[in-house]
Parts: C-alpha cells; structure tokens; sequence
C-alpha cells in the first residue's frame, strides 16, 4: 500500500491521519496516512529515503513549512508566491511543493460566514500558515493586513503591501479591527500560555485561531468569555486535507 502523511515536529496531537485515512476508507483509495514527527536533523534522511519507502506525498506542519523548501525541485502556484509548502508531492523522482493551507483557509472562511472583504485584520505570527493565509487575505481584498510578530525584519521583507508592523506584546490594542487570526502555537496544547491580552476589543471581532488542539484554545476561551465569535483551525484543516489528497490521487495516476 502507498503512503502519505505528516512531516512535523511535536505533533503527536494531530488530527489529521484520522481525517485522511477515514475519508481512504470511504473512497477506497489505497492509502495509508502516518505520522512523521522528526527532529531536524533528520529531515536530510527522510528525504533520501523517500522513494524507498513508497510514500506518494506529505503535509508539512510546524515547524517545516519554509524550511522544505531547500529540497524541493519545483514549487506550484501558489506556494511560489508565498514561499512556503504544506503539501509535497513525490513524482517521477521530483518533489513538487504545494500549498493548500491558502485553499483551505479560503474555505473554511465560507464555511464559517466570514467575509473579509473591506475588512480590517490582524495576523499573529510570520512563519508558513502566516504567510498563506496573508495571501489569501489580499486575495479577497480585506481592506487592511497587519503582521504581528517577533521577527520584524522577516514581516518587512516577506509580506508585501503589509500595512503595519507590530511587535507581539500584552498591550495589542484590537479596537479597531474586524478580524484577529493567531498563526502561532500560542494557546495550543504545547504551548498554551498566551503573550498578549485581548481586554482592547470591540464587540464585533472575530477571533480565528489555526489551532485546533485543544479545541477550545486559550485564545478562543479569552474571546467567548469576552462574547466574540471564535472558531478554531479545524475547518481549514479538514479543507486543505482534501485538497492534498486530489494531489497526491493524481501522482498514483
């Protein structure tokens, strides 16, 4: 059997091989969804044995996104764009780096009846799904996109037409935006203490945090305490999931 599945590191939470390998039964397509949590030293094998090891693809998660990069033949629009991959594909001895978090974001903001257009957002964080998830934002012409995050020279040069840039404090003032989405592991289940405060709100903001374990993050219990509409990352999971899939159908085509 051909396998796929998750290149990260400290993921044993995952939900994603059970979101892959339910919808293989369903559809009876012959594949296996497994885990790789691998430290970084050891990415140089992992890629060596591929070929060997029938895998067809994998998702990449953090902290890889961008560091795959360095081992990939070709990038496909629109990981091109935002130079960063969460799906990789294995054919004909090339690796093909994709990226469906910028689909499944896209998604499960329709999924969720959130429309950015003309809206004002701020992003937390700069790594792989920050940079997706910026694009697609500009996509669907959100009014204006600010970054915050520790690495301001990075935001500068990888996020263009950013229009502001904001270290990560515990004084974000969020008054005046729409929406606030947390790329960052901040509040997730391996890093649940949250570096900022969210008291400087306005009624109406939308808090979207990527992550998923646990499902109510830290983030999302300080925002349905404060009464805003919160959803969590597992809509554009299971959305980017099946965009993946298509891919890797076509590479055993």
């Amino acid at each position: 059997m051909k396998k796929c599945g998750l290149l990260g590191k400290n993921i044993a939470y995952t939900k994603s091989p059970c979101i892959h390998n339910d919808y293989y039964k369903k559809n009876n397509v012959n594949l296996k969804y497994e885990v790789f949590d691998i430290d970084e030293a050891k990415i140089d094998k992992f890629f060596f044995e591929l070929k060997n090891n029938d895998i067809v693809g994998f998702n990449v998660t953090i902290p890889y996104k961008e560091k795959v990069l360095e081992y990939l033949n070709k990038l496909e629009y629109p990981a091109n764009i935002i130079g960063a991959v969460n799906t990789v594909a294995v054919k004909e001895n090339s690796y093909l780096g994709y990226n469906t978090d910028y689909f499944g974001f896209i998604r499960s903001l329709k999924e969720n009846s959130i429309d950015v257009k003309y809206k004002k957002v701020l992003i937390l964080g700069n790594g792989g799904s920050a940079k997706a998830v910026f694009y697609a934002l500009r996509d669907l012409e959100a009014k204006t996109i600010d970054v915050a995050g520790r690495n301001l020279s990075k935001i500068e040069m990888e996020f263009p037409l950013v229009n502001n840039i904001l270290n990560i404090s515990d004084d974000l003032n969020l008054y005046d935006y729409d929406i606030l989405i947390n790329c960052t592991p901040m509040g997730n289940i391996n890093n649940p203490i949250i570096e900022f405060k969210i008291e400087k709100t306005n009624k109406n903001l939308i808090i979207y945090d990527l992550n998923y374990e646990p499902e109510k993050t830290e983030l999302i219990k300080l925002g349905e305490k404060l009464g805003l509409k919160c959803i969590n990352g597992l809509d554009m999971l299971r959305f980017q999931a099946y965009e993946s899939i298509e891919i890797w159908k076509d590479t055993m085509n």
